[in-house]
């Protein structure tokens, strides 16, 4: 009776295992499986060292640190300025003249009210839990 082949711990196909290595062997030979299994002994390499070695830990702090400042520094910079509040009530003012057609300011003034009245009644009881998010 022959013995049961193993299966690749990433793809899970069944492989013939190289005659030397047999009883460690877990990965088939297929490049991407390859690929994953590199990367699995970096990963436990990398977190040996760090749990090691104190300077190595340091210094990877340090590392990762300047580089989440230089991400943020760049998200900020893609972000631009903030919205001028002026300009953001000039657009609000301006889709609420659209939305009740009318140019009127007195009108727009009532309306913005009512608006505003509406959203406290809809948001309150979505904020206390009990209304429809």
């Amino acid at each position: 009776m022959s013995k049961k082949l193993p299966r690749c711990a990433h793809c899970e196909r069944v492989f013939r295992p190289d005659r030397y290595h047999k009883h460690v062997q877990e990965f088939c030979t297929h490049p991407e499986c390859v690929r994953e299994r590199k990367r699995q002994r970096q990963r436990e390499w990398y977190a040996r060292r760090r749990a090691d070695d104190e300077v190595f830990r340091k210094r990877e702090n340090a590392r990762c640190a300047a580089a989440n400042r230089r991400r943020r520094a760049q998200v900020r910079a893609r972000a631009g300025p903030p919205e001028d509040p002026v300009v953001l009530f000039d657009v609000v003012t301006g889709l609420l003249s659209q939305m009740v057609d009318s140019s009127d300011p007195v009108l727009l003034q009532a309306s913005l009210r009512d608006f505003a009245q509406r959203g406290r009644r809809v948001a309150l009881p979505a904020l206390a839990g009990t209304g429809p998010p």
